[in-house]
């Protein structure tokens, strides 16, 4: 005949299950959540000035493409880019802090893609051989929880050491364009800057120093890379002059102002423009 077990002997039996029991429930709690997979990013850095060539003082701009081809959609999708080292930001996102630009770039889905570019400078005395490069981080929801992904960009690398504020630097020159009576000439931004490798200068504005003879109408062309003057309503008879200031700039270099006298008369090249209308000639 068995006889019944004990009551301490069930006692310690209840205790050691509730205590395996409690284990086990710790353990459960405590174990890592599975990643939930969010969209597909893309990211590229490109020198804006220079492709080909990174120089200090170049553009750079950074683009991140999120996008997905199944059939989820992501929401509240945020990004966070760094700003590469040894630049300085310039434009775009909502920069936070001294290293980071952050984009919202809501809603992705299959049919429905985010962007977001913004750009850099690369520093004036960036050395030779320093590497540009930015990391991503792109963080939203999933129809199963949270997610967070990361993307690095590609890595552009500087060709020459940079001057700085101390080294090669913008220098204005003066210049003198002629142009025909109702006809038409181009002063290349060379003939008005020397600018140091690497550096892009740009035209930025043209201003007459003489309002009052309004000989000579203007326009900046070819991305600030040329002004084209026209002739107004001259005398044919008589050569005449205006002088203009034209105010150029480059990432990196403090701007400058070039001088250019205009010649009017009919002993220079004519490109065709026609007459104005109504023309009255100016005395």
């Amino acid at each position: 005949m068995i006889s019944a077990p004990k009551p301490a002997v069930k006692r310690a039996v209840m205790l050691a299950s509730a205590f395996s029991l409690a284990a086990g429930a710790l353990h459960l709690g405590t174990a890592p959540a599975y990643a939930v997979a969010g969209p597909t990013s893309k990211y590229e850095c490109r020198d804006v000035q220079t492709p080909g060539s990174l120089f200090p003082g170049d553009e750079v701009a950074c683009t991140l493409t999120v996008s997905t081809t199944g059939n989820d959609s992501f929401t509240n999708v945020v990004a966070e880019m760094t700003i590469p080292g040894s630049t300085v930001y310039q434009t775009g996102g909502t920069k936070q802090g001294a290293q980071k630009v952050v984009f919202n770039l809501g809603e992705i889905s299959k049919t429905k893609s985010g962007s977001a570019t913004f750009t850099v400078m690369v520093e004036g005395k960036t050395p030779a051989n320093t590497a540009i490069s930015s990391e991503a981080v792109v963080k939203g929801f999933a129809p199963n929880g949270a997610f967070d992904t990361t993307a690095a960009s590609n890595t552009l690398t500087t060709t020459t050491t940079g001057a700085g504020q101390g080294g090669a630097k913008l220098t204005a020159k003066e210049d003198r364009a002629s142009v025909n009576t109702f006809g038409r000439a181009e002063t290349p931004i060379a003939d008005l800057v020397d600018a140091p490798a690497g550096v892009t200068p740009k035209i930025e504005q043209v201003s007459s120093t003489e309002p009052k003879k309004g000989y000579v109408a203007f326009q900046i062309i070819d991305n600030g890379q040329k002004i084209a003057w026209s002739a107004l309503c001259t005398a044919t008879a008589q050569e005449k002059t205006e002088s203009f200031t034209v105010k150029i700039s480059a990432n990196g270099q403090a701007p400058v102002e070039a001088k250019v006298t205009v010649l009017l008369g009919d002993n220079v090249a004519n490109q065709g423009i026609v007459q104005p209308p109504n023309c009255a000639l100016k005395p």
